[in-house]
């Protein structure tokens, strides 16, 4: 592995960790949006700044975020929540579009069965999934949705922001793309070389602490697409 490819390892580890980043801001908001959508003794949490502030620092360290921790959180301390003021019984309109919007967020069918379910207020984990169908309709949606608030309704900074995380995917992407077509190269030129198996104990860990000498060296004797195989193996 030389210079350029450490460089580019260590590039790949830079975005990983944005997003993971991202995911684990994800996983607060979606936390955070399911409590504000569940009846807690029959009110709901307002879905203000302070309250996710309150769920967060409510968390114990390490603990992740999740609906079931946040809402078990509001039953214990309802005191420290702001809550949504008593609303009139939704219409049948306003069930249905309630419903419509929970299940494209979830990847759930919007059959009939779901329907009845959701007036119920029977568990998630009962709800039929998906079709393939509606799965590509609920993502067009998504796409539709996001663009329009994009033109309309993101502020300055959440357009900066959209636009770095969008930045990085691609440069994701195109790295992806780039070490997949680098790696099949190398096993299209190796296939026929002749090089010993790779040892177990040559794993990531070793070849991103191997000197020079010892890289070329393993490069010599189990050649380059071993090498890059057991590099991204553990990725």
């Amino acid at each position: 592995m030389d210079i350029l490819d450490q460089q580019k390892l260590q590039a790949a580890e830079r975005v990983a960790l944005y997003a993971n980043e991202m995911h684990r801001e994800s996983q607060f908001e979606g936390a955070f949006v399911h409590a504000c959508q569940a009846t807690i003794n029959n009110r709901r949490l307002a879905p203000c700044e302070s309250n996710r502030a309150m769920l967060e620092s409510l968390l114990n360290p390490g603990e992740e975020p999740s609906a079931k921790l946040y809402i078990a959180l509001a039953e214990q301390f309802p005191d420290r929540f702001t809550w949504e003021s008593q609303k009139a019984q939704s219409t049948k309109e306003e069930q249905r579009a309630e419903f419509d919007a929970l299940v494209s967020k979830n990847n759930f069918s919007g059959c009939e069965a779901n329907f009845e379910l959701f007036k119920r207020g029977v568990s998630l984990k009962n709800f039929a999934g998906a079709s393939q169908v509606e799965k590509a309709q609920y993502a067009e949606q998504a796409a539709l949705e996001r663009n329009k608030w994009l033109r309309t309704e993101a502020s300055p900074l959440e357009l900066r922001a959209e636009a770095r995380y969008e930045t990085q995917v691609q440069a994701a992407t195109s790295q992806q793309a780039q070490a997949d077509a680098s790696l099949q190269a190398q096993k299209e030129r190796d296939q026929y070389a002749g090089y010993k198996p790779l040892p177990a104990h040559i794993d990531r860990k070793a070849l991103i602490k191997a000197s020079k000498d010892e890289l070329r060296r393993w490069s010599r004797l189990y050649g380059q697409f071993q090498l890059n195989t057991a590099l991204r193996a553990q990725q």
